[in-house]
């Protein structure tokens, strides 16, 4: 029988989250051999102690324990009350920690395409935004409310647009035209200079569609 969401038949779906967890808890113990207080510095995070690293994640402030292998948060900040999150933010969360090398911003922005590797997949990101272009293509100022409620901040360069930092060493710009009498909406999605040195190519495409989702959702 097929799955109706990936199109992958059941055995298929569970080899593929079979291999999903297996990286995820390969991410986690290739951390683990590293030096903690290097990784921490690298990702602009804090040290709890040393098996912990607080990360900014959207805003959110979270834990990485390395030690037991779980990225939570504190609810109400106290130590016994722990909301972990799931794998699939934690993963995008590893990916940072294990990239991540201290490089200073470059404060200037490059398109999907100029990152390396970008040039051969750039053509897949205006799908990624499809569903974003759809939902804002006559309402700006609604783009705005929502990127500010997940921890963006408006550009004034642009008429519609707002940097979201997913992590803190990783800002993106999202910048919405909207629908007019002679063209039809559309984002754009730009990155810091930087990015190479935090994210590899193929994780920046995850890190949008997890924007997308996150704007799109009510």
């Amino acid at each position: 029988m097929n799955d109706c969401k990936t199109g992958l038949s059941s055995e298929e779906s569970d080899n593929s989250k079979e291999n999903f967890v297996n990286i995820y808890n390969k991410m986690f113990k290739e951390l683990a051999d590293r030096d903690i207080e290097s990784i921490t510095n690298n990702a602009n995070g804090k040290l709890v102690d040393d098996k912990r690293i607080k990360i900014s994640f959207f805003e959110k402030e979270l834990i990485a324990d390395l030690g037991k292998e779980k990225i939570y948060y504190l609810k109400n900040k106290k130590e016994d009350e722990k909301k972990y999150i799931d794998i699939y933010s934690s993963s995008l969360i590893l990916h940072y920690l294990l990239n991540a090398d201290g490089t200073p911003l470059a404060a200037s922005w490059i398109s999907y395409r100029e990152l390396p590797g970008g040039l051969f997949y750039w053509q897949t990101i205006p799908k990624v935004l499809e569903p974003l272009v759809k939902e804002y293509e006559s309402d700006g100022e609604g783009f705005l409310k929502k990127t500010l409620e997940i921890g963006g901040k408006r550009y004034d360069q642009f008429k519609f647009a707002a940097i979201i930092h997913p992590f803190k060493m990783f800002p993106v710009l999202m910048v919405l035209d909207e629908k007019s009498t002679e063209f039809e909406a559309n984002i754009r999605v730009l990155f810091d200079g930087s990015t190479p040195h935090y994210l590899k190519t193929d994780v920046v495409k995850l890190i949008v569609i997890y924007i997308v989702k996150k704007l799109c959702s009510k």
